[in-house]
């Protein structure tokens, strides 16, 4: 007697247990109200979901030996278009052919499949051919204009064969070399010899694109703009051009080589290149890490959150470009300081404020320019706020602004804020 209640209180509980979750599943819409009336084999019909759900096996997927509801569970799983079956999403990498994409399961990125890394990203090998990239002798992928191709043994190097025709070339034109994307140089720093130690340094990425085929080579190009404060590296963002690095530099340095600035960037505009017409290139500004406090990086994020129109002017980006590339993150304040104590914390690299480098914190709004006086206001805007933001514990964007118009050192962003009226 005591066997059959303690059977019937479990066959109870269990039957309960269904019943709640037949509930939720029509509450989060795997079963609809009348699923009774659906179906005529009505149990052998349904089945369990991946998601712990009750709902009809005409309904759903097979992904990976699991079911998946088509609807409800549809963020859970992408169409693998290699192995051509579905697969989980978090098993799943993006490959970018130059024109589109696709997804593949992430066992399929391999070169035994036709897809690298590169810039941090998988790409196919149409994405190559699309953007003049090739592998270069140690394996690496380069463009096809800042390598040459030696025809003893049907491979790209850095240097042109010895006795061809591209070697005679070079005699008569110098080439700088334009690195790989990971590249990193022991730094250089620049600071004037009466400086404070404790001067911030600031660091500068600018993104050029050759116009069309006339435009100089990227090599040739380089190497006449080649100089002590910067080097070159390629960036698979760009279709047909290269990006400028600076090594670190105070502000006041900066100030006084704007000449050295200014020259190159005329040479640049004169041999085809371009960089705020070209809808691919940015400017990048990094600020070293070690000089802000966790309240001092507070109030600069801060910044940034609260006055995302006079932002978004600054930047001289339409808002689709900025929402792409650098994007203002809708913070709490809760957020704003976990991420200063940690000096990290973003989810993504494509932010306004990228906190993910070891060393520097990189403002990535500024749209790319050749034009030096919205390059300087860049720079400019990038000190006032370091500045502003260390000084004074209350900010806003009006005192922001009055602390501008006080200051001697900021004339091209004065006359840009007064000129867009903002």
């Amino acid at each position: 007697m005591e066997n059959t209640t303690q059977q019937n209180k479990i066959a109870f509980t269990t039957l309960r247990v269904m019943i709640q979750k037949i509930e939720k599943s029509i509450k989060n819409g795997y079963l609809t109200d009348d699923w009774k009336k659906d179906k005529i084999n009505i149990y052998e019909s349904i089945i369990i979901t991946y998601s712990g759900y009750y709902a009809f096996k005409d309904d759903c997927l097979r992904v990976e030996g699991e079911y998946l509801h088509e609807c409800q569970d549809d963020e859970d799983y992408i169409y693998d278009e290699l192995d051509e079956e579905y697969i989980f999403s978090d098993n799943a990498s993006w490959v970018e052919t130059g024109g589109d994409g696709y997804y593949t399961h992430d066992d399929n990125c391999s070169a035994c499949n036709g897809i690298y890394r590169y810039n941090d990203m998988w790409i196919s090998d149409s994405y190559l051919e699309r953007y003049d990239l090739v592998h270069d002798t140690h394996g690496d992928i380069r463009n096809i204009d800042d390598v040459y191709y030696w025809e003893s043994d049907c491979e790209w190097h850095d240097e042109p064969e010895e006795g061809s025709e591209e070697d005679e070339d070079d005699d008569d034109m110098d080439a700088a070399c334009i690195n790989s994307y990971s590249y990193r140089p022991s730094m250089k720093f620049h600071k004037l010899s009466n400086e404070n130690e404790n001067a911030p340094f600031f660091g500068i990425e600018l993104e050029v694109e050759r116009k069309n085929s006339k435009g100089l080579k990227h090599k040739y190009m380089a190497g006449m703009i080649q100089h002590e404060h910067w080097y070159f590296k390629t960036d698979g963002s760009l279709t047909d051009g290269f990006e400028i690095v600076t090594h670190p530099m105070t502000f006041n340095y900066i100030q006084q080589s704007e000449k050295t600035f200014t020259d190159s960037m005329k040479l640049l505009v004169e041999n085809g290149y371009n960089s705020y017409d070209a809808n691919t290139c940015g400017m990048h500004i990094h600020i070293s890490k070690n000089n802000f406090t966790t309240w001092h990086l507070y109030r600069f994020l801060k910044f940034f959150v609260e006055n995302k129109e006079f932002i978004v002017a600054i930047s001289q980006r339409k808002m689709e470009k900025l929402k792409k590339w650098a994007n203002i993150e809708e913070d709490s304040d809760s957020s704003l300081i976990y991420k200063a104590k940690k000096k990290d914390g973003n989810s993504e690299r494509y932010v306004a404020i990228n906190l993910k480098n070891t060393a520097t914190i990189e403002i990535r709004i500024f749209r790319g320019t050749l034009n030096i006086n919205s390059f300087m206001k860049n720079i400019e805007f990038a000190h006032a706020l370091f500045m502003y933001t260390k000084e004074n514990k209350e900010i806003s964007l009006d005192g922001f602004k009055t602390y501008i118009q006080s200051s001697c050192d900021y004339s091209n962003l004065k006359k840009f804020i007064n000129l867009k009226n903002l």
